[in-house]
């Protein structure tokens, strides 16, 4: 039984360790991240205008 539960709470803390640096990668010295979307022309190949959006962060 204490084999169970040390288990347990070895999978919660591999758990944990791992979800918390894709967390942390959101914020820049305790700052959010913006991101603006823009609008890029592009042409095709046939010359046709393709408008693609990109979004960047920074």
């Amino acid at each position: 039984m204490r084999g169970s539960f040390f288990a347990m709470a070895l999978a919660i803390a591999m758990t944990l360790a791992f979800g918390m640096p894709a967390q942390a990668e959101n914020y820049s010295y305790g700052q959010r991240l913006s991101c603006v979307v823009k609008t890029v022309k592009t042409y095709g190949a046939y010359g046709r205008v393709i408008l693609k959006k990109v979004r960047v962060c920074g």
